[in-house]
């Protein structure tokens, strides 16, 4: 099966979230939140839109301290090897160096992966760079991190964009299986997918590896409803 990249609602959704708060003339400038459960695709589409647009990409570790966290930052802020040892000194230099390629012309956006797992400390690290330099915050992580922020009106006062990761439908499973694995899936083994899933797309794309293998076998590359079924049978799809 193919590595592809499907552009799903979710999808479509936080492209025009992160053009909106790129676009400094005439969008909303400020900070995004892309939240939902495990599997929904959060961490690929933003990996995707860093590769694609440029910017700073970070995922959080639990129980990260100021000192890592905005060590960690400016290293990839910065591109250097090193940072300065104290949080206060790395924090002055991301910032210095995000302000001056936004005075060249070149706004630099952050991703924040996992930012559910961030102690809300480092959530306003990143505000106040946001805040100093205009550059756009995109903070991803699941439903915990709506709760983290809400309760912090400095913070959500400046979320501009919000972007629930919702479950794919038919079509998404549809057009996923047949860019990844050339994959014709009848409407009612689509359907049958996308109900043992859920709508998650991390146990779509193990549930079309499966299809993709036994329709090689039976040397077809339509899948129908017994096939769906067959593999139902291999394993619990259950969520927890």
């Amino acid at each position: 099966m193919r590595s592809v990249f499907v552009e799903t609602g979710n999808v479509t959704a936080f492209r025009r979230a992160v053009r909106t708060v790129e676009d400094t003339e005439r969008g909303q400038p400020g900070i995004v939140v892309a939240w939902g459960q495990a599997g929904r695709g959060k961490t690929f589409t933003a990996r995707n839109s860093y590769t694609e647009r440029g910017g700073v990409f970070l995922s959080a570790w639990e129980g990260m301290t100021q000192a890592a966290f905005l060590g960690r930052l400016c290293r990839e802020t910065t591109g250097e090897n090193s940072a300065p040892r104290s949080a206060h000194a790395c924090k002055v230099r991301i910032i210095e160096t995000l302000a001056k390629r936004r005075d060249q012309g070149q706004a630099v956006t952050i991703y924040m992966d996992e930012a559910d797992r961030l102690h809300i400390g480092r959530v306003n690290d990143l505000r106040d760079i946001h805040n100093e330099t205009g550059c756009p915050v995109i903070l991803i992580g699941e439903e915990d991190l709506i709760g983290l922020l809400s309760n912090q009106r400095r913070i959500w006062s400046r979320v501009t964009q919000e972007v629930p990761f919702g479950p794919v439908d038919e079509a998404d499973v549809a057009a996923f299986a047949l860019e990844a694995a050339n994959l014709d899936l009848t409407t009612e083994a689509c359907a049958m997918v996308r109900a043992t899933s859920d709508g998650d797309m991390r146990l779509v794309r193990n549930m079309v590896q499966l299809l993709e293998q036994a329709a090689r076998a039976r040397e077809t590359n339509i899948a129908d409803v017994a096939m769906v079924a067959a593999i139902q049978k291999q394993r619990s799809w259950r969520r927890e």
